[in-house]
């Protein structure tokens, strides 16, 4: 497998911040009259966007609205100590991807804002060519990430914690690893057939 661009999901991957995401995923069913549920009952039940999710509780409205809201309650949760943390071995991965003269970049559904504040203070951003947040079509955004960068989809590796992420990778026609540190379980990655299936985000280092 010859890689030479190296993209990767965000929550879940490089950023462990499935705490203040599902604050604010609670938030929000909150304020459309749904009751919480616990974190770990929460968790299996994630989507590819928070929209998703709201719909399948039962909460519908204009999808623009609901990402403002779930992002301004993302932002409060943090600012109240609900912080996301880098993963351990994140920086070093990266590095060393980056030393090996290959390309990084990043395409998450996360609001893009707060992707740029969590690199810097991570001191990630220096190590990426190129941030996509928003993504409401992952597929899509990954082949605009190879054309902007100049790189063959199938010379591009895709690293996401979901089962979504897998799918899109296929479909845009680039390699896919599923990662087991984030929100989709082993097993539920494994269905998908990744062409990668990592522990964490250390065992790239022994492929390149």
């Amino acid at each position: 497998m010859r890689i030479n661009l190296f993209i990767f999901d965000w929550s879940g991957v490089v950023s462990d911040d499935r705490w203040p995401v599902y604050e604010a995923n609670m938030r929000v069913l909150e304020d459309y009259g749904k009751p919480r549920m616990s974190f770990w009952e929460w968790l299996p039940k994630t989507t590819m966007t928070p929209i998703e999710i709201f719909e399948n509780h039962g909460v519908h409205g204009d999808p623009k609205e609901l990402f403002a809201l779930y992002k301004k309650y993302f932002t409060e949760a943090v600012e109240s100590g609900i912080t996301p943390t880098v993963y351990p071995d994140a920086v070093d991965v990266l590095q060393h991807i980056k030393r090996k003269r290959n390309k990084l970049a990043v395409l998450s559904s996360h609001p893009e804002i707060n992707l740029k504040s969590e690199a810097g203070q991570y001191g990630i951003l220096p190590f990426l060519d190129h941030i996509s947040g928003n993504s409401k079509d992952k597929a899509h955004g990954l082949i605009s990430v190879c054309d902007s960068l100049g790189e063959e989809q199938s010379h591009a590796l895709y690293t996401g914690d979901m089962i979504y992420d897998i799918i899109a990778a296929k479909k845009a026609g680039l390699n896919s690893a599923g990662i087991c540190t984030g929100y989709h379980t082993r097993e539920r990655l494994e269905g998908e057939n990744p062409d990668l299936l990592l522990e964490c985000l250390s065992d790239l280092k022994k492929m390149i």
